[in-house]
């Protein structure tokens, strides 16, 4: 009897495979070296989303542009089940983690009686606000936090689990709670020598190529 060939694994007990750095020039407004984008994400409309060399974008992460624009910086990496919604833009530093399950919500329905709300509704009988949010280079937010529109995280900022960010905060501070306030002080100089090394490499290994 001979040697019987083991089925392949399902999917789901695989790793995520990659879009190619073909599909993904071919349809983002702006793709660097190195990106790693899986399968399984959502991007739209991709002409709308830039992507910085590095960056990694995870399977289940929800990237919706809308009206506005997605620009998202290098070695930003985006942790799956995040997502950037709501049709107005967003702007992600150089180096930046955005955690699992995060929400930034560039946008919102107005809940003050002066129109019907959710997209079912014509435009014109719906109030929408739409706004901006910039997450600033090397700040961290971690799992489940909720960032609220019009909102700018300084570089080097953290925001704990779970917060909401309803305004914006400073640099290289540190913040948890509800409601948010800053427990303590990122140091930044290893931080901003580690940085510099890196890029520094990198310029070497991307003019290598």
């Amino acid at each position: 009897m001979g040697d019987s060939v083991p089925d392949a694994l399902p999917p789901e007990l695989s790793p995520a495979p990659l879009l190619s750095v073909e599909e993904l020039r071919r349809g983002l407004r702006h793709c660097g070296t190195g990106v790693k984008v899986f399968r399984g994400c959502r991007i739209f409309p991709p002409e709308q989303v830039s992507l910085g060399d590095f960056t990694q974008v995870d399977e289940g992460v929800w990237l919706l542009a809308g009206e506005g624009t997605i620009r998202i910086g290098r070695h930003v990496h985006l942790a799956f089940g995040s997502s950037v919604s709501g049709g107005g833009s967003c702007e992600i530093g150089d180096f930046a983690g955005i955690g699992a399950g995060v929400r930034l919500i560039t946008g919102s329905e107005v809940a003050d009686g002066s129109g019907l709300t959710n997209p079912t509704v014509p435009p014109d009988l719906r109030v929408v606000r739409r706004g901006a949010i910039r997450v600033g280079a090397h700040a961290l937010v971690y799992t489940g936090a909720i960032v609220l529109p019009d909102v700018e995280i300084g570089e080097g900022a953290v925001v704990g689990a779970g917060c909401v960010v309803h305004r914006s905060l400073k640099p290289w501070a540190v913040y948890a709670g509800h409601p948010l306030i800053q427990v303590g002080v990122r140091p930044a100089d290893r931080i901003l020598e580690l940085a510099k090394r890196l890029s520094c490499g990198r310029a070497g290994y991307m003019s290598d190529e």
